[in-house]
């Protein structure tokens, strides 16, 4: 349950428009490894707030 409320505050932090790209995101965090993606769009909102 912890995971999915993470996703849900990244989803709201990132403006992310679907729910799975931050329970991936959620996932890699949790388990403390790099997170790669092909997907521009999440790729931009990630930096943004990482910078």
């Amino acid at each position: 349950m912890k995971l999915y409320r993470r996703a849900y505050e990244l989803a709201e932090q990132l403006s992310l428009p679907t729910a799975y790209d931050a329970q991936y995101l959620a996932v890699a965090e949790h388990l403390g490894c790099d997170f790669w993606t092909a997907d521009e769009r999440l790729y931009n909102a990630v930096t943004v707030q990482v910078g």
